[in-house]
């Protein structure tokens, strides 16, 4: 079946082409699939990033308003010096009045909060007071010292593992709580002195609350810890041990903002980790991949990467069956004019489908193509072409004879150096000879420009020059050589071996409109006539290639090539200098880039 429909030409490359739609609808359709699905885990993710960072918020929130927390105590004089009674008790034992009020204090710290579900007093002398909210009352217990170190005067943040540890006689007043640690200090003087700890015992049952007013499925473990990796509040509720740490050590694969895929021993799951560097914590929350439901777009693109193929086929299947025989005659008609028979004309098909539009199509194709191949236009543009080769070469040797010429005089009066630095320049300007473009930068020509003044400086006795290029033309284009003859000009009419001052200004600006390129050559040489001034001028209107004397050439070859790229508008334009001193020969041509002017000859 398969050969049968691809027994022609046009039905094997329709063929391959269907082969190629399926390839890359594959391709595409994996690549779209890959977008949608880091999409769909992105939107489904946000959700769980919303709420860690609720959770994270919540807990930033008390730890930053943990000393708005204790103020009633340092603000109230009676319940402050109850406080610190206690902590200075050598045995714990305070009058009655004294506990009445300590016992006040704490029911009220712990009922300005409702997540407070006790106090924890730690003196410096190693003892240590649970205040009970269930029945309010201040209870002595048994330290026992464990690897929690305290800070003073530095907020801290306690796991119930660690508080758990500090009494075996203790009883947590919830499930799970979490400390933050305060230090209670006195001024002696000017000192502070240190008298132990104050620890408010805050139940984890906020971040449940958290979890369960978001409405996000069960299917994520959200966890804090601290710096230590130590659990402080754990929604799966396994506070014993974590395998975050070794979670956050491996690598990874990025699967959107703040969320790595990685893989633990249940299997591929999303993380994300929300740092709180100002209190050494970290939020976290780990989700299974496989918890993330495929979404409809998923569904809908992989069923449309299955029907493309298939309808593709069928198609083809249909159409190849019904226009193979139309096919085949385009096919032999295209090989008959392809054997340069172009009087041929296809048989134009009954109906009016695609393929008598084709038909109409392909004999008007060959009626133009026979009248464009009879026109002598494509003879003339070939002939433009070859004439502005011959007069872009015809500068070589004319150059060549000058500066020939000037090493002979320098090596006739004995100056070898001048002479061998003069032919290292040369044979720097004819490597750049030796490039076969048509065209180059105006930024290379002007380099060329500047070789040419130093090898044709040695024949006065002192020359100076001034290329000033903006910075905008540099990179447009102009036929190769073009500034080489009027340089030249200066040097063989201009300047005279006995000239002291020489001067050269090249100048290429953009136009007052930016639409055209200004070139000005000047020199103080030696000034023309009116009457050469207009012998020049009559000569640059005659053919360079038909002329045979010297004086005009090159000038007259710049001005052709010009108008046989730019156009009639852009010719030379011959006057004295500046000052009424010298010659100054100056132009205009259209911003064209290099490669630009090299397409248009080719085509």
């Amino acid at each position: 079946m398969i050969r049968k429909l691809t027994q022609s030409y046009y039905a094997k490359i329709s063929f391959i082409c269907i082969c190629i739609v399926g390839i890359v609808t594959g391709l595409f359709s994996y690549l779209c699939y890959g977008l949608i699905s880091r999409q769909n885990v992105s939107e489904h993710l946000s959700d769980y990033n919303i709420l860690i960072n609720n959770q994270s918020s919540a807990l930033s929130s008390r730890l930053a308003s943990f000393s708005d927390f204790f103020h009633p105590v340092f603000s109230n004089p009676d319940a402050y010096k109850a406080l610190c009674d206690l902590y200075l008790s050598p045995n714990g034992i305070l009058p009655n009045e004294t506990t009445d009020i300590l016992l006040d204090t704490m029911s009220a710290l712990c009922a300005s909060d409702s997540y407070c579900c006790g106090m924890l007093l730690l003196t410096r002398t190693g003892r240590l007071y649970q205040y009970d909210t269930k029945y309010v009352s201040l209870i002595p217990l048994n330290l026992v010292r464990t690897t929690f170190r305290f800070t003073p005067y530095q907020l801290q943040l306690i796991p119930d593992s660690k508080i758990s540890e500090m009494s075996l006689d203790m009883e947590l007043p919830a499930s799970h709580v979490y400390g933050l640690s305060g230090t209670l200090f006195r001024y002696r003087g000017d000192m502070l002195e240190n008298l132990g700890y104050m620890i408010a015992l805050y139940s984890t049952e906020e971040f449940s609350n958290i979890l369960a007013s978001s409405g996000l499925e069960d299917t994520a473990e959200f966890t804090i810890m601290n710096d230590s990796f130590s659990v402080i509040y754990s929604s799966s509720g396994d506070y014993a041990s974590t395998d975050m740490e070794a979670l956050l050590a491996q690598p990874y694969k990025n699967a959107g903002a703040n969320v790595r895929l990685l893989s633990s021993p249940e299997g591929k799951c999303y993380f994300s980790s929300l740092p709180q560097n100002n209190y050494n914590y970290f939020t976290v929350y780990r989700l299974p991949a496989e918890n993330i439901p495929i979404s409809t777009a998923q569904v809908t693109l992989l069923l449309l990467s299955l029907l493309l193929p298939l309808v593709c086929i069928l198609l083809y299947s249909t159409v190849f069956r019904t226009s193979g025989r139309k096919v085949r005659n385009i096919l032999t008609s295209m090989e008959i004019v392809g054997r340069n028979n172009l009087s041929y004309r296809m048989a134009l098909p009954k109906g009016n489908d695609e393929f008598a539009n084709i038909a109409h199509s392909f004999n008007h194709m060959c009626d133009e193509l026979q009248k464009n191949v009879e026109n002598v236009y494509l003879f003339e543009i070939s002939q433009r072409k070859s004439e502005l080769y011959a007069m872009q070469t015809s500068i070589n040797p004319h150059f060549l004879y000058n500066a020939l010429e000037q090493i002979r005089v320098q090596i006739l009066h004995g100056n070898r150096e001048k002479a061998s630095r003069m032919l290292l320049l040369l044979s720097k300007m004819y490597r750049f000879q030796t490039k076969r473009n048509l065209f180059i930068s105006i930024a290379e020509e002007c380099a060329q420009m500047e070789n040419l003044i130093n090898l044709y400086a040695f024949r006065i006795s002192e020359c100076e020059y001034d290329i000033h290029v903006d910075n905008g033309v540099k990179k447009y284009g102009i036929p190769k050589n073009i500034l080489q003859p009027l340089v030249e000009n200066s040097f063989v009419h201009g300047f005279t071996p006995e000239q002291d001052d020489g001067l050269i200004t090249i100048t290429v600006t953009f136009s007052d409109t930016a639409d055209a390129i200004c070139f000005t050559v000047e020199d103080n040489g030696r000034s023309v006539t009116p009457e050469e001034l207009k012998l020049l001028r009559e000569k640059l209107l005659q053919p360079v290639l038909n002329r045979d004397e010297e004086n005009g050439f090159a000038l007259s070859n710049v001005n052709n090539r010009l108008k046989l790229v730019f156009g009639e508008s852009a010719c030379l334009n011959l006057s004295l200098g500046q000052d009424g001193a010298g010659f100054l020969v100056s132009f205009s041509i259209p911003p064209v880039l290099p490669e630009d002017l090299a397409a248009s000859y080719s085509n």
